[in-house]
């Protein structure tokens, strides 16, 4: 009798141990909690990219803007369709200086011999520039060095001296430093040259120039294949084949406001470079002159077009 009530004991003990309904119960609350970990670990990850997206997006558009929309991407060389909205706005004045008639320093050696100095007849001869036969009482000087720039202001006063407008502005030039420019490179055109016209994503600062504020669809032509290289045009009024431009609506940290200028403008020439700009930049840019927002605005609110305004880079 002893015997078999222990056996059964046993027996007992055994199913206690391995079919309890309790063991079942246990082993599927472990699957449920590794679900659970895995749905919080997913949320958290996706929690932690909105939380970059929203902290870091103006940097990631950036980034993502100088990457995939350069200022000039090559094209299939197929001529473009397009309105040209600044078409009729080519200017009739020739620069004052040729950019072959610039200054042949290499961008590296372009400021060994002019100081990094605001007077006048100093960057005036190094820009190649008489003052006496400037035309215009309005004129911006660029000195580059390597990938930077220093921007400087000048306004003619009444009994015909050059006067400094604003504290010399620190900024960059093209990637490749300052020369001859060629189509799809990254280097800023040197050479005397009007003011055109300005535009911009932000809206009219208040500035006497012609302004045209970007909306979706303006594009401005990167191909040198097509009949509207180098100009403005609205994309929404045909087709256009993408690669060939810059859409304009994007750049929102580079192009805020920018001034253009008559580079390549007149009859533009499919050998040399486009969309050169003085716009906003905090680095070396694809080929314009870049200086802070701010800085743009208050040269924006200054230019006027009854004063003739250029623009020197050397």
């Amino acid at each position: 009798m002893d015997y078999k009530n222990n056996k059964t004991s046993n027996r007992r003990r055994y199913k206690s141990r391995y079919h309890s309904p309790h063991n079942y119960k246990s082993q599927r609350s472990k699957s449920e909690n590794r679900a659970a970990i895995l749905v919080g670990v997913a949320t958290f990850i996706v929690l932690a990219a909105l939380v970059l997206v929203f902290t870091f997006g103006d940097s990631i558009y950036d980034f993502l803007d100088k990457t995939f929309h350069p200022s000039a991407v090559a094209g299939n060389n197929a001529p473009t369709l397009g309105v040209a909205m600044d078409a009729t706005e080519a200017q009739t004045d020739s620069p004052t200086v040729s950019a072959d008639q610039a200054p042949s320093l290499l961008p590296t050696e372009a400021q060994s011999a002019v100081p990094q100095s605001a007077d006048f007849d100093q960057l005036a001869a190094a820009a190649g520039l008489n003052p006496a036969s400037i035309n215009g009482s309005q004129l911006i000087i660029a000195q580059t060095s390597g990938t930077t720039a220093t921007v400087y202001t000048y306004e003619k006063d009444a009994s015909g001296k050059w006067q400094q407008k604003f504290e010399p502005i620190s900024g960059y030039c093209g990637e490749d430093g300052a020369g001859e420019s060629v189509p799809y490179d990254h280097v800023t055109p040197k050479g005397v040259y009007t003011v055109e016209y300005a535009m911009g994503t932000n809206p009219d600062p208040g500035t006497a120039l012609s302004y045209k504020e970007i909306a979706y669809g303006m594009r401005w032509i990167t191909d040198p294949a097509s009949v509207n290289y180098n100009r403005l045009i609205d994309g929404d009024a045909t087709y256009i084949d993408f690669e060939d431009y810059q859409d304009l609506y994007e750049y929102t940290v580079t192009y805020p406001y920018a001034v253009i200028f008559n580079y390549n403008r007149d009859n533009p020439d499919p050998t040399k470079g486009c969309a050169k700009f003085l716009h906003v930049a905090s680095q070396p840019t694809r080929g314009g002159v870049g200086i802070p927002e701010e800085s743009l605005r208050e040269i924006l609110l200054w230019l006027n077009p009854a004063n003739a305004p250029q623009i020197a880079i050397f």
